[in-house]
């Protein structure tokens, strides 16, 4: 039975009302109709149309052809949805929970479901509670309980779709059903279910489970990404020990490339099938081929494990061939693959797959999964552990022990016997022995650092100590049950035994575990109630042969807990001391006496001194000594601590009572060993002290109790508090209130307590008060002081060794700690105990200059303060402000002085604005009062004010310079109104959501503009003019789609339809275009209106000239500087740049490499802290360079106290006391790295904040994209979806992590950081942003990095404190790295308000400012025209310009004046090699047929292919660089670049060898890796054997492994001892200070990016080089290696036209207002044609490419437009010949109208008389004539034919039969009509059956219509003369590129004649004279002038200029301008 969408929709809606109906009455299905209409939902999986628009019958036309059948349910469904919603939220909830399942709803056969469940209950698996997690419409649940098979089962079932889980619930009423997702589920199910089955959800979401997203195991960690994955590991917590998960899932668990995953099941539980379902599985149900599996697990944890089955389930594989991925169980068991066929194919997502079949349908799946599984089920379910219950499994019978050996051995039979001695292990054989000896007692068996219990005894011993019991081998094919327990934990455990009334035998070992396999042992004590222990004789061991090894390999149970790195703390606990130790741990031994027997065991327990401690007093151990760790375990370290204290003391009491009770009685000698008679417990080891008599304590009430005190900010659980005169511990911390837990102290303890809470108590009151109110609390720091020199004076510093493990088990104890800090040795007071730390102290009291004391004012107060300005510097007021002329002005509109940075700065239109409303209001308000209140001075400052406005206002850009991009959000939408209403003759309304940035239109009424000229037919929609609109205000493109064919399951094969889309985007292009023609039309004065709009929001910008002079950096040291890095004077640049950050609280420090950043970072961090502007500033560097930042800043700042944070800093153990240092303590500086950086945690509220608001755009982006239905893919969808699934689950895990770990550790808000520079700042440019651009080419990638995110989250806080943008300065020489869109991520850190004003709120309204998209329509390697987005044009360049540079400072090393050498640039061209040659031939065949064998390699895989084009731009980078990169079987070459390189590397060795000159060596490809052949280990080669340089010379940076080895290699550089270093420039172009002797720079190949290129090249050229500037004149060579034909030279010249772009852009130079990118990137690759030509080495070729590919596409648009053109002349006759019709029509019936009028007679009411006459009816009553004609009516058949029966006003009357179908027979039936010029009907013709009146005025009512039906056709008629013009202009129209493509062609016409004449043979020629050639001075120079002179036309836009030519064969060009 094939998949039909009607039927499952038609069942989805009916099941869905009965649904909602009996949720509205309350109760659930009820009859079996009711629950079958219910069991009918199959979910909407596959049903993408419910996407769609259905709301009116207009949206048909939305709809694809293939989706048209589906529209009427689709309205029927959302309208029974929102019926039976109470609001409109509910509505919109149910319909995006629907629209989401669309992506996994998909639902399993009841035949496959009950296959899995026969199978299970075939094998005896009994279900008291089972798990549904996934449940749909409960098709496991019905399966699992069909027919009461399970009576009083408990179910429990997830569903995450509402309107799914309402059927759920309605079918299931009896089970617990919740409608929300898995990871809701509480913690109490934990280990509650007997059996879990679903199918569960596939695919990579991530799921907001945060306790799995923070685990510390990977499989947790990778599972909460991945929603299959997490069902199994979540699955599997839920169900019991020996419980079963059956989940199907996707065949990605199976085939990932991750092992850990099933590492992790395969440990906790034992595989008991795996299956392989084949792709039809879901076919009939779902509609959806996909791969599946069945996993069934049984949860195991006691397993020792893994079976070999299991083994195989870990490993996943791929095949080489097919690179088909698969598992490594289903290649050792095939028949576990359920199918009849099998072939090779792809997946959903189009990778390479096994697509299996069978072609029985689900019936045949059906049955050999049955099959299948009860072999798999037979082989490994463990129905003995499922029954146990996973608490006592049952077992074989255990050796049955008697008193007698002898009758033990007759208790077996000799079968039994002799086996047991053929398969028992040695070390079973001993146990044996030992039971024998001792058949009553419990015997501990001593096997390495356990004691092991087995058989009988292990089941007792499990029961009464708790512990897990499992099994272990006990030779070939027999199991024994076996428990144990550590061998220190003896003490514990023999008390408990010999308080059950078991005897105790404990066997020891005789010799070294690690000496003997299996050592042997014996019984050396037993232990007896009531009874004395008797101590066996330990003989000396005889030499035996060691046994064989067991054949079974153990390992530790689950169950059993890690004693090594997680001590148990029921064994272990700390003292008071805060070491660890054993709970009753034996002292040591006094020594015997010599005459005594002295057992000599084999191993010796050393006791660890530990230091002592006082006794607890008889209420402490009443208290502690009832508590144990299994029913009340302790609530944090004090309780373990006063717990162990007490049990120990316990058992000393107990002991030295024994030892009184020994000494009267008698002592039993046998056999001559000694035994001591002892009653109840004994411990092994221990000997009997007596301890004194103490009196009996004073009763307290030592009970728990509610805290009394109010709960302050610093409570929490387990924080160490006074109450009562009490100190004790909280818990069960909540907002009104906790309980009390006392602590009995010794008086001296309770002392030091109780000082300690209240000094840390005052403590966290002190900061707290001063960070909330930042005002300084004398009062508070005067106690907090008196307390700590208190404690100090009587207990020492709180960090020596006897106060931090005390204070430590107070849970605010880490902050205590942090109030002291060392220095030199000692411990001494934190900066908190003098002056706050949480904010900034005002201590400046006078200055010397009017400057300084301005710049006082702006610290303190933020604005200008005349009269504190005053009284610092002690000068008048009028003196002030007259000395400060210029550098401050008055602003009427805050009342107040200003600076003039900040006056005189940012919108300066604006303010110039309000300034002179102001000045025109008070002179209009004093013109008849003058001199009333004095504000004419303040006027005229005023004046003085505007005037410098005026003066500083940018010129104003008029109307022919701006680029209008239509859908440009600050533009009105009434203009996008009027210009859509004049084209498309019609009234258009345009409106805009800024919330959702989402544009809406709607026309009044359509015409053919809209459904014909502006209109699409793609082959499933049509895409009329009001759609296209949407996308031109939004420069999107359709994904129209056409049908390729059909599959084979003859669903239709959609592939884009590339002419439909070229023609839409030429409709959209006019949208576009025809904008800025339109408002070219428009009035001067609407001009005028729109540019002062455009000048008021953009073009308002001023940057102040920032002038630093006057700064005197008081504390700078310029001698250290000057000793240290040769500085000798602070560059005019630095002080500058230090004033703008200083002014502007922050910005952009945009100067080159080498220019001095370090120090201006230094500069700026000092100066901000000592001027107070920041009191806490932050430096963050690349982890390679921050040491020299932390060197340069003491250097600078010698007497500056910095924080540099180091490796130790951040370990795990250090990173908590660090923080608290940073939060507690007043540091000038915190200097640390990147990464370290990201470790800080940030704060949970701001980063709740920011996620939420990504998430909000996320969904807002979610809802546009579902409302645009048909236009949208599955895959954009999904992607969406995905990501808001996993910024939830961010969001989630951020709030789990605000209730569970808040105030364990200071997060970055809380150290009080105000302001942080971020050093290299571009590694933070992956920030994360929302656009619904995703197709399009070089936006990056939108889900940012982690890294970036932490940073956001920082800056933010800084910001949201200071309630101002900035708060943070970003340093870097390539700011901007590769593209304009990165300005935009720049802006969102550091100016998120002014974006806002500038109605900008995501990057898609940025765009829609600044850019313009381009669409290329490309060639394919199959010569079909594809098309290719991406933003390459930037428009509005310097206004974009302006808001950049108003808050950065750019520099260049010219601009600077750095000291540094020159760039001699060189282009040395390679000619390719015979091997290239061919290789480039292989490149292009490759690059036209995509045949990758050509090239030596497999097919290209479906993946590969569509990104064939990167492949082919890569391999012929390698090729450029080494054909060896290619394949190893190629061999040198003695012209490839390799051997180039080497000799001009030696060229230049010998050359400056004197000076011992060195060279870098760059090239990111083909890096050093030892072992494997590289291109630096190719080019060293050759530098050694061929021009004999010392191999020691020359080191590669990729060997330094350490920061020491780096920087010994760097200095070794410096020094000349390494002359040649190579590196990439990841490794080697940042953090290398190796400029001293460098003499060269060789770039091997070109990077990607302009900043990698300036990066490279600023390891030489930089100051401090000082062979350059003595000996090279002062020049570096940058030789850049080229191969022709190859992609070198374009690549280097594209870097360079991106470099000066952004070099324009940021000085604001650029004449053009457009830049263009270009075309080339590191995800995509080159485009086809202009590969091929560049190959081919003619760049003709390229020229003639992009001409051809331009004329292909404009000849296709013209076809598209002739086409169009036809469309509309036929419509235009269509209409045409209608108009006529219609016109004759109404002439007729005019005619007709007027003969009724003449003849017609009426009665006083007007209306008509009846004058019927029929020609058969002789009577002429009414009622005669009416039964006349109603007998007519039935009984005539005319066969089709007119017959006359009568005539009315002498019209005549016609019956006509027409044949009909009635209940399945044939029939006739017949109507009446008047005839005149037409035949006139009422009534449709049928007359009156039952009324003869009304039958007989038929007629006469058919007349009377006729003005009506006029009125119709005169109306219809109108509107087809309305359309006549609009398609006659349409037909007229021309197709505007005519001339364009004319030209085209002639152009390439020309072309192709001078490649033709170029390729031509050359024939010397006779005639003619011979010019004479003048000496070309610049012949190195090689430019290709001729293709420029051509084009000398003049353009707006900045395009690239070729800089290299390929055609030169000089090895040497230098090139001038750079």
């Amino acid at each position: 039975m094939s998949y039909n969408r009607l039927q499952v929709m038609r069942d989805n809606i009916e099941a869905i009302r009965l649904a909602l109906s009996l949720g509205a009455k309350g109760r659930g299905a009820q009859t079996a109709e009711e629950i079958a209409v219910l069991r009918k939902y199959a979910g909407f999986g596959g049903l993408k149309c419910i996407l769609n628009d259905a709301n009116e019958l207009a949206d048909a036309a939305k709809w694809s052809k293939s989706d048209i059948e589906l529209f009427a349910p689709t309205v029927e469904l959302r309208r029974l949805i929102h019926d039976y919603s109470h609001n409109d939220r509910e509505f919109k909830d149910y319909m995006d929970s629907l629209k989401a399942s669309v992506l996994t709803a998909f639902y399993t056969d009841n035949r496959i479901v009950d296959a899995i469940s026969d199978a299970l209950k075939y094998q005896g698996v009994e279900i008291k509670s089972f798990l549904e997690p996934s449940a749909g419409q409960g098709a496991f649940i019905d399966s699992f309980l069909r027919n009461d098979r399970y009576p009083g089962a408990e179910v429990l079932a997830y569903e995450k779709d509402l309107l799914t889980g309402k059927i759920l619930s309605a079918l299931h009423p009896s089970i617990l059903t919740r409608i929300e997702g898995f990871e809701k589920i509480e913690r109490d199910f934990n280990g509650y279910f007997d059996v879990a089955a679903s199918n569960v959800p596939f695919g990579d979401f991530a799921v907001a489970d945060p306790a799995y997203a923070v685990s510390k195991e990977i499989a947790y960690r990778q599972a909460s990404k991945s929603l299959h994955n997490y069902f199994f590991l979540k699955g599997l917590d839920q169900v019991r020990d020996g419980g079963l998960i059956a989940f199907i899932t996707s065949q990605g668990v199976m085939n990932a490339a991750s092992p850990f995953i099933r590492m992790e099941l395969v440990k906790q539980a034992d595989l008991v099938a795996a299956l392989r379902l084949p792709n039809n599985t879901f076919s009939e149900n779902a509609g959806t081929d996909v791969g599946s599996d069945l996993i069934i697990l049984q949860k195991h944890t006691g397993k020792k494990s893994l079976s070999a089955d299991e083994e195989f389930f870990i490993q996943s594989v791929v095949d080489r061939g097919t690179k088909v991925p698969g598992n490594k169980f289903f290649q050792a068991f095939p028949q576990n693959v359920i199918c009849t066929d099998a072939k090779v194919g792809t997946d959903q997502y189009g990778k390479p797959a096994i697509v299996y079949h069978h072609d029985g349908g689900v019936d045949g799946i059906a049955g050999d999964l049955r099959k299948a599984l009860d072999e798999s089920l037979h082989l490994r379910l463990n129905m003995e552990l499922y029954n146990s219950n996973g608490i006592k499994p049952p077992t074989p019978d255990p050796v049955t022990p008697t008193p007698s050996p002898k009758h033990e051995a007759k208790a077996e039979t000799p079968k039994a016997e002799k086996k047991s001695s053929l398969t028992n292990t040695p070390l079973m054989q001993q146990y044996q022995e030992m039971k024998k000896k001792h058949p009553d007692a419990i015997l501990l068996f001593r096997v390495g650092d356990f004691y092991e219990i087995f058989g009988k005894d292990a089941v007792e011993a499990s029961e009464i100590l708790g512990i897990t019991l499992t099994r272990r081998a006990n030779g070939r094919d027999k199991y024994i049950e076996l428990a144990g327990f550590p061998h220190h934990a003896l003490d514990t455990y023999l008390p408990k035994l010999v308080r059950a009334g078991k005897r105790v035998a404990i066997c020891e070992q005789l010799e070294d575990p690690k000496l003997k396999k299996t050592p042997k042992q014996k019984v050396v004590e037993t232990v007896t109630p009531n009874q004395p222990p008797k101590v066996e004789s330990k003989p000396e061991p005889t030499p035996a042969e060691p046994p064989k090894p067991e054949p079974v390999k153990e390992i530790e149970t689950d169950g059993s807990p890690d004693y090594t790195d997680n001590p148990d703390p029921r064994l272990f606990a700390y003292n008071l001391f805060g070491e660890l130790e054993p709970i009753g741990k034996p002292r040591r031994q006094p020594k015997p006496a010599e005459n005594a027997p002295k057992p000599r065991p084999s191993i010796e327990i050393k006791d660890i001194p530990v230091k002592k401690f006082r006794p607890l007093t008889e209420k402490e151990l009443e208290f502690y000594g009832s508590l144990n760790w299994e029913d009340n375990p302790p609530i944090n370290g004090f309780y373990e601590t006063m717990m162990s204290i007490a049990h120990r003391q316990l058992e000393e009491m107990r002991l030295e009572r024994e030892a009184e009770e020994a000494a009267k009685s008698e002592t039993i000698n046998e056999n001559g060993i000694v035994i001591e008679r002892t009653e109840g417990d004994f411990i092994p080891g221990r000997q009997p002290r007596v301890a004194s008599q103490k009196p009996g304590p004073v009763e307290k009430d030592m009970s728990p109790r509610p805290f009394t005190e109010d709960i302050q900010f610093f409570h929490h659980n387990g924080s160490m508090v006074v109450q009562d005169g009490m100190v004790g511990f909280l818990s069960e911390v909540r907002k009104n209130g906790a309980t009390f837990n006392p602590l009995e102290l010794k008086p001296e303890q309770a002392k030091r307590a109780m000082l300690y809470v209240t000094m840390s108590e005052t403590y966290q009151q002190l900061y707290n008060y001063e960070a909330e109110t930042h005002e300084p609390s004398e009062h508070l720091r005067e106690h907090l002081n008196q307390y700590y020199d208190e404690f100090v004076d009587k207990y020492g510093n709180l960090n020596e060794k006897q106060n931090v493990k005390f204070i430590l088990m107070d849970a605010n104890g880490r902050d205590a700690l942090a109030l002291e800090r060392g220095e030199n040795g000692r411990f001494v007071k934190a900066d908190i105990f003098d002056h706050p730390v949480s904010f900034a102290l005002d201590e400046v009291t006078s200055v010397d200059t009017p400057m300084e004391a301005l710049t006082a004012s702006l610290n303190k107060y933020g604005k200008v303060n005349i009269e504190y300005m005053s009284s610092l510097v002690d000068m008048d007021q009028d003196t002030l402000t007259q000395n400060l002329e210029g550098h401050i002005y008055y602003n009427p509109l805050v009342e107040n002085y200003e600076i003039k940075d900040r006056f005189i700065a940012g919108n300066v239109v604006a303010k110039a604005e309000a300034v002179r409303s102001w000045i025109e209001r008070e002179e209009e308000r004093i013109k008849d009062f003058p001199g009333y209140d004095g504000v004419e001075p303040f006027i005229a400052m005023s004046k003085d004010s505007l005037k410098a406005l005026e003066e500083a206002r940018p010129r104003r850009i008029e109307f022919d310079e701006l680029d209008f991009n239509f859908g440009e959000r600050w533009i009105p939408t009434g203009i996008y109104s009027a210009y859509m209403s004049y084209l498309f003759h019609t009234d258009v309304k345009i409106a805009y959501s800024s919330s959702m940035d989402e544009y809406s239109a709607e026309a009044s009424r359509k015409n053919m503009t809209i459904w014909e000229e502006f209109c699409v037919k793609g082959y499933y929609r049509t895409y009329d003019g009001m759609n296209l609109l949407k996308h031109a205000l939004h420069n999107t493109v359709p994904d129209i789609k056409k049908s390729a064919g059909k599959d084979e399951n003859g669903h239709d094969i959609k592939v884009p339809d590339s002419e439909a889309i070229q023609l839409a985007n030429a409709k959209i292009d006019e949208i576009r275009n025809g904008f800025s023609e339109w408002l070219e039309a428009q009035s001067p004065e609407f001009k005028e209106r729109l540019v002062d709009l455009y000048n008021d929001k953009f073009n308002c910008f001023v940057r102040p000239q920032y002038d630093g002079s006057h700064q005197t950096f008081p504390d700078l040291n310029m001698k250290m500087l000057g000793d240290r890095y040769n500085i000798s004077s602070i560059y005019q640049s630095q002080k500058d740049c230090v004033w703008m950050l200083l002014q502007n609280g922050g910005g952009i420090c945009d100067h080159q490499v080498g220019t001095g950043k370090t120090l201006i970072m230094c500069m700026a961090a000092h100066e901000m802290k000592r001027l107070g502007m920041a009191h806490k500033p932050m430096i963050i560097g690349l982890k390679a360079n921050v040491a020299e930042i932390a060197m340069t800043y003491q250097s600078a700042y010698p007497n500056a106290r910095i924080l540099f944070a180091d490796e130790k800093s951040f370990k795990a153990d250090n990173r908590v006391a660090f923080f608290n240092n940073m939060k507690n303590n007043d540091y000038d500086c915190i200097i640390m790295s990147h990464d370290q950086f990201g470790k800080i945690p940030q704060s949970p509220e701001i980063q709740e904040r920011i996620l939420r608001e990504e998430l909000d755009a996320v969904e807002e982006n979610l809802e546009v994209v579902r409302q645009q239905g048909g236009d949208i893919s599955r895959a954009m969808l999904k992607g969406l979806v995905k990501r808001k699934e996993n910024l939830t689950a961010k969001l989630e895990t951020v709030r789990y992590k605000m209730d569970n770990e808040r105030d364990t550790v200071v997060d970055f808000k809380q150290m009080g950081i105000d302001h942080i520079f971020v050093d290299e700042s571009h590694q933070f440019k992956n920030l994360i942003f929302n656009t619904r651009h995703t197709r399009v080419a070089g936006l990056g990638n939108a889900d940012g990095s982690q890294r970036a995110l932490n940073l956001l989250y920082a800056i933010r806080t800084i910001q949201e404190r200071t309630g101002k943008d900035l708060g943070a300065t970003f340093l870097s020489g390539t700011t901007i790295s590769n593209s304009l869109t990165e300005l935009y991520l720049l802006f969102k850190y550091l100016r998120p308000k002014e974006l806002e004003r500038q109605d900008i709120r995501c990057i898609d309204a940025w765009l829609a400012i600044f850019a313009k998209k381009t669409t290329d329509f490309e060639f394919n390697v199959t010569n079909r025209i594809v098309q290719k987005e991406r933003f390459r044009y930037f428009i509005k360049v310097p206004e974009l310009a302006a808001f950049y540079n108003e808050v950065t400072d750019y520099r260049t090393a010219e601009d600077v004046g750095v000291d540094r050498p020159h760039k001699n640039e060189i282009l040395h061209n390679i000619p390719p090699t015979p091997q290239q040659e061919d290789f480039i031939a292989k490149l292009m065949e490759f690059a036209e047929s995509g045949n990758a064998t050509i090239l030596g390699r497999e097919p290209l895989s479906q993946t590969e292919e569509k990104a064939k084009m990167l492949i082919a731009t890569d391999y012929a980078r390698k090729m450029a660089l080494d054909m060896r990169l290619i394949s190893p079987a190629y061999e040198d070459d003695p012209n490839n670049k390799a051997s180039h390189s080497a000799k001009m590397i030696a060229g230049y060795y010998r050359k400056y060898d004197t000076h011992k000159g060195t060279q870098f060596v760059f090239s990111d490809l083909s890096t050093y890796k030892p072992g494997e052949w590289n291109i630096y280990s190719e080019i060293k080669r050759k530098l050694v054997e061929d021009y004999g340089i010392p191999a020691h010379e020359i080191r590669f940076i990729q060997e330094c492994k350490t920061e020491r080895s780096r920087k010994a290699v760097i200095e070794a550089m410096n020094n000349g001892d390494v002359r040649v270093l190579f590196g990439s420039t990841s490794m080697l172009g940042t953090g290398v200070n190796a400029q001293r002797r460098a003499v060269a720079v060789h770039e091997l190949e070109c990077p990607w990016r302009p900043s990698d290129l300036e990066q490279r090249e600023g390891r030489a050229i930089r100051a401090g080089n000082e062979i350059a500037k003595l000996y090279a004149d002062n020049k570096v060579d940058v030789i850049i290696y080229a191969v022709e034909k190859s992609l070198d030279s374009y690549k280097f010249n594209l870097l360079h036209c991106k470099a000066t772009f952004i070099s324009q852009l940021k000085r604001g130079a650029l004449g053009a207002r457009t830049i263009d990118e270009g075309a080339m990137d590191e995800q995509n690759g080159m485009n086809f044609s202009e590969y091929m030509a560049i190959l081919s080495g003619n760049t003709d070729l390229l020229d003639k490419a992009k001409l051809e590919k331009r004329i292909a596409s404009l000849e296709s648009e013209r076809k598209s437009f002739s086409k169009g053109r036809g469309d509309s002349e036929f419509r235009l006759r269509t209409i045409t010949h209608d108009i006529a019709n219609n016109e004759a029509v109404i002439a007729g019936m005019k005619a007709d109208y007027a003969r009724y009028e003449a003849v017609v007679r009426r009665d006083k009411d007007g209306n008509p008389v009846n004058n019927l006459t029929i020609d058969t009816c002789k009577l002429t009553d009414e009622k005669n004539m009416g039964i006349h004609l109603q007998n007519l009516a039935i009984r005539t058949n005319t066969h089709r034919q007119y017959q006359r029966i009568g005539e009315v006003y002498g019209f005549p009357v016609s019956i006509i039969s027409e044949p009909t179908v009635v209940d399945g027979k044939e029939s006739v039936q017949n109507r009446f009509v008047v005839e005149g010029n037409y035949k006139y009907k009422f009534n449709n013709g049928f007359i009156a059956m039952s009324d003869t009146h009304a039958a007989c005025m038929n007629f006469v009512n058919a007349l009377e219509k006729i003005p009506g039906i006029i009125a119709q056709y005169e109306e219809r008629t109108a509107k087809l003369k309305a359309d006549v013009p609009q398609l006659e202009a349409i037909i007229a129209k021309p197709w505007g590129k005519e001339d364009e493509l004319k030209a085209l062609k002639s152009e390439l016409a020309a072309l192709d004649r001078k490649i033709t004449a170029a390729l031509a043979p050359k024939h010397e020629e006779d005639d003619g004279v011979e010019n004479k050639q003048q000496p070309d001075a610049n012949r190195g120079e090689i430019r290709d002038n001729q293709s420029q002179s051509n084009d000398s036309k003049e353009t707006m836009v900045a395009e690239p200029n070729p800089l290299y030519s390929n055609k030169s064969n000089s090895a040497r060009i230098r090139l001038g301008g750079y």
